[in-house]
This record gives structure tokens, sequence and C-alpha cells, in this order.
């Protein structure tokens, strides 16, 4: 038997007369691990009312659910079958479940059909009347389709059908599962102040579209990317309504521990995740840390890039494993208001590494490129000359680096700077450039194929 891996999140608007079902109630407090991309684990304690030695349960789950990961283990019964059913996931899943049911289809222009459904799809109804005739009926010219009796097993949530047997009452279930509609992501705030000072907070945003809500949650958040077997896709297109929860309190939420390969951080106080939301919660509180300034030209045309350099080290203020993000940066205006001033993302950082920063583009600073001489020397090697202008219109000296592309066998046999080779295909000119003041770069290769 095989399930569903993605279930539609489209409502059936119609008036079925459903029976009563037995259901399971959820204790507050379930264990939701979150991963950063549409993933998370959630364990949880539910009590089941079994009303005979051998009954069945529709205990529901969320609409992403992961079926081949689902454990259901209650104390004193024994499962005997465990099985995915969401019968009124749409329309065509209520139709489809009332196959063989006795059903009125109205038409346009008031005329009703009325006898069994013995087929459906998607253009057409087919109806077999008491007395024998058969009816196939357009959907378009349907108005309404009447379910006359859907059944009292018909699972309008997304639920597991369990069949326990060995006990009768109550009983309590450990029910763990993976699940899609759950992510999070780090906000990092770094605010300058100078040439050499800023301050770092970091805040994460948890997001939850799984179509059912966690309350009272014991909530840990993993910061690593564990590797997925056919993971599950991505959610249908549908509207949804977002809402950011208020501002927390000005302190780290939670702790931080290395957790086998990743990092996990686990908030230090109950959290409730309600469906089609959006909260934040403080990570780390601002610290003061130091930071560089460092201005990068690729010659690709699109200006010097500005950029902050930060050692995640608690020398430098940091020291603390930073989870991926995007990281926005703020600075003081001359009347003291802090304004935006650019945005990155950073990959999972752990400590003592260094971060290189991209803010934006040097408003001050200006550089050109252009190829000075291009000769054949031979059908295998050329020769070529590059100047680089740069110009500092700041009021102090800055330091530019000047990034050359130099794939291959490439030899430098004049310059007018030193460099090093950033890597094989990189040349790397470090040029002192004081205010005001216009510096030429220039070198002449031979390049060999």
């Amino acid at each position: 038997m095989s399930f569903p891996r993605m279930f539609p999140r489209w409502t059936f608007a119609a008036a079925l007369a459903i029976g009563v079902v037995p259901t399971v109630s959820a204790h507050a407090g379930p264990a939701v691990t979150v991963y950063s991309h549409d993933l998370g684990f959630v364990r949880e304690t539910r009590a089941l009312d079994l009303r005979r030695d051998r009954d069945t349960l529709l205990v529901p789950v969320p609409e992403r659910v992961d079926f081949t990961s689902v454990r259901l283990a209650p104390d004193g019964a024994r499962l005997a079958r465990l099985a995915y059913r969401y019968d009124v996931a749409s329309g065509d899943g209520a139709l489809d479940h009332a196959r063989g049911s006795r059903v009125r289809v109205t038409l346009r222009g008031d005329r009703a059909v009325e006898g069994t459904l013995i087929a459906v799809d998607g253009a057409w109804l087919v109806v077999r009347e008491d007395g024998g005739d058969v009816h196939t009926l357009s959907r378009a010219a349907a108005d309404d389709v009447k379910i006359a009796s859907p059944g009292d097993r018909l699972a309008i949530r997304p639920s597991l059908e369990a069949v326990l047997d060995g006990h009768k009452g109550r009983v309590t279930a450990e029910l763990s599962y993976l699940t899609g509609g759950l992510s999070w992501t780090a906000e990092h705030v770094v605010v300058r102040h100078g040439e050499a000072g800023a301050t770092w907070s970091s805040r994460v945003t948890v997001e939850n579209t799984t179509g059912r809500e966690f309350a009272d949650a014991t909530l840990k958040l993993v910061a690593g990317d564990p590797n997925r077997v056919n993971a599950s896709p991505p959610p249908m297109p549908m509207f949804r309504a977002m809402a950011v929860a208020g501002q927390a309190e000005a302190k780290s939420d939670m702790t931080e521990q290395t957790f086998g390969e990743y990092h996990l951080y686990t908030i230090d106080h109950p959290a409730t995740l309600r469906d089609r939301e959006t909260q934040t919660l403080d990570m780390y509180d601002a610290r003061p840390i130091k930071v560089a300034a460092r201005y990068l030209y690729r010659g690709d045309g699109a200006g010097v890039h500005a950029q902050l350099e930060v050692v995640n080290d608690r020398a430098a203020g940091l020291g603390m494993p930073l989870p991926a993000g995007r990281v926005r940066f703020y600075e003081q205006d001359a009347g003291g208001a802090l304004q935006f001033t650019g945005e990155t993302t950073i990959n999972h950082t752990p400590d003592g590494e260094k971060l290189t920063l991209d803010v934006g583009t040097a408003f001050d600073l200006a550089a050109e490129r252009r190829e000075t001489s291009n000769k054949r020397i031979s059908d295998h090697e050329r020769e070529y000359g590059v100047e680089i202008k740069l110009r500092n219109r700041k009021s102090t000296s800055v330091q530019i680096v000047v990034e050359e592309n130099a794939g291959g066998d490439v030899e430098i046999t004049q310059k007018t700077h030193e460099f090093v080779r950033k890597d094989a295909n990189t040349l790397q000119f470090t040029v002192t450039v004081p205010a005001g003041k216009e510096v030429v770069v220039g070198y002449t290769a031979r390049q060999r194929w």
C-alpha cells in the first residue's frame, strides 16, 4: 500500500452529515525540533480512549506529515494497523470517497438526478438510478452534489487511522513524526560605531505552515543540514495570513550546545507555534564587537565593494556558533538616528572562523579597468597588459583590495605593485590610496594554453 507524500490544502465547501468519530485528545507540551529548511521533528504524548478491546481511532496530524516517519507506541495496547487518511482534502477527494454512496446531483435549470455514484473523474459524474438507468453528468453543469450518508469514518482533517487491540479504556501513546511546514532562519543585526566598532545581536524567525498549532511546546532549533532521501516536496501554493509576534525582552531566550555534527538551540520557555504564523525570538543579545573595514574591486563594473571583516572569537566580542541567515547593517546618521546601510547572508559559521561581509558599494571610491595591450606571441601564447585606476574621494586614506582573474598558465612579467595569488585563478593586489588621490595599478602577463 502506498501513501501520498503531498496533500492538497483546498477546502471542500459542502454540508456533510458526518457522524461522530472517536478521536484522541493531545496533551499539552509537545517537543518540536525545527530544522532550517522545511522540516520539523515532533514528539507528543496522546491520550487514546478505546471503547472496546479492538477499536479504530482517528489521530489528527499535520497536513504535510511524512507518513513513512510516523511512530505510534501505545502503552498497554497493541497497534494492529496504521494508515494515513485525509478524505476531504479537496472536493475531488470527497467525491472520490463517496463512490458507492447515494447522491443527489442538482444541475443547472433545477434538474436533479438521484442515485448511486458509481464513478467520478475531473469531467464527469456517473450516477445509477434505482431503476438501473445510468447518467453521465458533466461536472461543469453540476451546481450541487449532496452526499446522503458519507459514513462515520470520513476524515475531514489529516489523520492517522489507528487500529488498537488488547485494551479497553484510556491509554497513553507516544507519537513522533517528521513533517514539512516548519522552518527557521537566523536574523543578525550589526550596528556600526565608527571605523572599528559595532554591536552584534541575533534573533531567529520561526515559521509554521503545517496546518496545525503546537501549543506550549518545548522548542529546539537545529543549525545544520541533515541529508534526506526523497525529501518531501514544497507545499502547494495557497493564500495564508502572516502574523509577526511581538518583540521579546532584550535578552537571550535560548541556550546553545553541540549536537552531533550540528548545533542545537533550545528555547528557555514553552513556545506556541500557531498555524500560518511567523514569530521571532531572541538568540543573542547585543554585544560589542571589533570590525575592520575592507574595500574590494573585482573589475566587474560594479564599483568598489564596501565590506566588513569580523573574526568570530571572544577577543573580537563574539566566539559563538553563528547559524546561517541574513545580516543587516545599520549606522547612525549625523542626528543620531539609525539608518539601514545594507544586508548580506552568512553560512553556518563556527567559533574561530573569519567573516567577510558585503555591505554595499562605496560611494566615495571609484575604479576603472582597461586593457592597455593584447598581442599574440604564438598559437599557444599571448601577452596582455592591464591598467586599473583607483580614486579615493574620502577624507581619509583607505586600502583597496584588487582581484584579477588569471586562470590557467599565467606569468606576470611586469607589475607596479606586489601581489599574492589568492587561489590558482586569482591575483590579489592590496593598494593604499591616500585621501583625494588616484593610484594606478598595472601589470603585464603572458598566458599560455
